[in-house]
């Protein structure tokens, strides 16, 4: 029993550190990400923050919604290093081409030497071979159906790559159709360990940080001439 009590004891002296980040994490991104020089811009709900380690890679889903321009940034604990990873994908519904397979026993059925397997004796049925020319084994097999269906899978198409564009940590867009998007967030360093040498089990508090995802919003502005009203 007190052996018990000592694993439970360093298990949650062991959760401290983690629960203290996560509790400094909550709005790490509205201190710490930059906001846009652009007054228009307003703080979006979707922000968020997270602690994360070395190697992890998480993902944020957000909506976003006609007419309106975004703007996204990301900061970091400097724990965590100098660059950020991430990218941007278009959640959309797709029709996919799929065969299913079905599979089921059925009775395994073998010739009829009674009425020389042909399923009638003058005329009649011959129920020796249940009018079919076929008795059963006693045997069962499995028998696989194939059928093919057109089902609506949810796919990720690629949107933006900041590793195509520098490692820039922000972004700013407009949309012109509602849609739902997911940020991919990926931090470098050893997330898992090498087959030669495993990781410790144990994660150091050098090798976790907070990473925030600041979203702002604005409606898009006009652009070109109004319309005269002729």
């Amino acid at each position: 029993m007190k052996y018990i009590n000592k694993i439970v004891v360093i298990a949650i002296i062991l959760m401290i550190p983690a629960m203290s980040f996560g509790q400094y994490c909550n709005y790490f991104h509205e201190e710490y990400c930059s906001p846009s020089e652009n007054k228009s811009f307003k703080l979006n709900g979707q922000s968020k923050s997270a602690l994360f380690s070395k190697g992890q890679t998480s993902e944020l889903s957000i909506l976003v919604y006609r007419k309106l321009d975004y703007r996204i940034s990301l900061c970091m604990d400097d724990n965590l290093g100098s660059q950020i990873a991430f990218k941007i994908y278009e959640i959309k519904k797709v029709k996919v081409e799929k065969v299913i397979e079905h599979k089921e026993m059925e009775e395994e059925m073998g010739p009829c030497s009674e009425c020389d397997g042909t399923g009638s004796l003058d005329g009649e049925d011959c129920w020796e071979c249940e009018g079919a020319g076929e008795k059963s084994t006693g045997n069962e097999k499995e028998v696989i159906t194939k059928e093919t269906k057109i089902i609506v899978e949810k796919q990720k198409q690629l949107l933006y790559d900041n590793s195509e564009d520098g490692y820039a940590n922000e972004i700013e867009f407009t949309v012109e159709k509602s849609r739902r998007l997911v940020i991919e967030i990926s931090i470098p360093g050893d997330g898992g360990g090498s087959t030669t040498k495993k990781r410790s089990k144990l994660l150091k508090s050098s090798d976790m940080g907070c990473v925030g995802i600041l979203v702002e919003h604005m409606t898009t502005p006009i652009s070109g001439f109004k319309g005269t009203g002729f």
